[in-house]
């Protein structure tokens, strides 16, 4: 696809905006602006790798789910042979939606306007009145659904539109560290417990990436219930304690609190703490152990938080994994999907208590999700005034922080917990993105 051709102002805009980012500054326009959605969908989405499926939601030959990327519907198929495939969700022959269902299970997709067929690997294998009509003129190789380059790690699927663009093992860089925190909590590393959750939501998919990149600050004030209720193992004093860390260049970034006397890896059963330190590396027991909540979010806009919580307050609670993309469906609009990851390896009964925690804290009516949607639809909507059009958000925490020289793990870690520097690495990517120097 070629790059749409910007005026000279908005080029210069959008490099000013840049340079605003790496001072603490960042423009309010970019959360409501039909502009900045499309240059997204053009120079961020159509070249970044961006999330498609775990492969535990297809164990299965003809398994397939339907999913995005940018304004992209791709079907995500493992074949009869085992192999996972990503395709343009698109008949070749006159360009209507082949897959209509979400998920389910087919060997061969049937498009519902002129009959061509396609394999679930993408290969077109049959077309109503081939001899009568073609006339052997019509080479069914040429005409495949469209393929979408795919890779995985720790059984996540990723795609990327642009065939130029870096390995994913490239993209993902030392955020790999802290992706084994989620991915790997047994010998057997994760799956999802049951389909997603998914909904829409009058919100810009920036505010959220945002939030799960390490946004302590706003949890004492929009969750203080929390607290008072015992359900967090730490108070709004000891809240802030931990680590930001931000993967320069990258625009990946993690949130690490940590609790005083919160006993090493509390929350998990012993049997996953002793199948973990197996797993993980020495720096990663190091690091893992100490943390009380992991919130990161993989640029562009995939992330993942791990945290206990107690069904009674004051008692040691039980972990849970919420993985979440904010799929952009407007300039302030998104498709919601939410993920609940467990142990492969665990017994049942923890993994039933695991998804219950996920629930109740932050499923489609979680008591947290409701706090934080509440919050992000509100911020969107105050960005559609016509007063706001060049206002700026500060994002001068931590300006003069310097990487914490103990801290084992790999990337810019700094203290405290509550920091723009995740946020500044964060934008700075995404401004990188969008004035095409990726």
């Amino acid at each position: 696809m070629s790059p749409r051709v910007l005026d000279a102002d908005t080029e210069q805009y959008l490099r000013k905006v840049r340079e605003g980012i790496r001072q603490g500054r960042f423009p309010v326009r970019a959360f409501n602006d039909q502009e900045i959605y499309d240059l997204e969908q053009e120079r961020l989405f159509s070249r970044a790798w961006c999330f498609l499926a775990h492969e535990s939601e297809i164990p299965s030959p003809g398994d397939y789910v339907l999913r995005y990327i940018g304004n992209n519907s791709i079907i995500v198929a493992r074949d009869e042979h085992g192999v996972v495939h990503a395709n343009l969700n698109m008949c070749r022959h006159r360009g209507n939606q082949m897959c209509k269902a979400e998920m389910g299970n087919a060997s061969h997709f049937r498009c519902s306007y002129h009959g061509w067929v396609y394999k679930n690997s993408g290969e077109l294998v049959g077309v109503p009145y081939m001899k009568e009509g073609y006339e052997g003129r019509l080479d069914r190789k040429e005409w495949a659904l469209v393929r979408v380059r795919t890779d995985s790690y720790g059984g996540l699927i990723f795609g990327c539109l642009d065939p130029q663009a870096p390995s994913l093992d490239e993209y993902l860089g030392d955020f790999k560290f802290y992706l084994d925190f989620y991915l790997k909590q047994s010998e057997d590393g994760v799956e999802v417990y049951g389909p997603p959750d998914h909904w829409i939501a009058d919100t810009n998919w920036k505010i959220c990436a945002e939030n799960f990149a390490g946004d302590g600050y706003h949890t004492p004030v929009a969750h203080q219930w929390g607290f008072h209720l015992g359900y967090f193992p730490s108070s709004g004093a000891t809240h802030s304690q931990g680590w930001a860390v931000s993967i320069p260049g990258k625009g990946h970034a993690i949130g690490l609190g940590h609790s005083p006397n919160f006993p090493p890896f509390g929350g998990f059963p012993d049997e996953l703490v002793e199948q973990m330190k197996r797993v993980f590396t020495p720096a990663q027991v190091e690091v893992f152990s100490k943390v009380r909540t992991a919130v990161g979010t993989l640029f562009p806009n995939l992330s993942f938080l791990m945290q206990p919580l107690s069904f009674v307050p004051g008692e040691p609670g039980v972990r849970f994994v919420t993985m979440r993309l904010y799929h952009p469906a407007g300039p302030g609009r998104m498709k919601m999907y939410s993920w609940c990851l467990v142990p492969k390896s665990a017994p049942e009964e923890y993994k039933e208590a695991v998804y219950k925690a996920y629930t109740l804290a932050f499923g489609q009516a979680g008591t947290f999700e409701q706090d934080d949607f509440e919050n992000w639809i509100k911020v969107t909507q105050m960005a559609k005034s016509t007063m706001v059009r060049d206002l700026e958000f500060p994002y001068i925490m931590g300006m003069n922080s310097q990487r914490d020289p103990d801290f084992p793990g790999p990337g810019h870690a700094v203290r405290p917990y509550v920091n723009d520097t995740n946020f500044r690495n964060l934008w700075s990517r995404w401004a990188d993105y969008l004035v095409g120097e990726v």
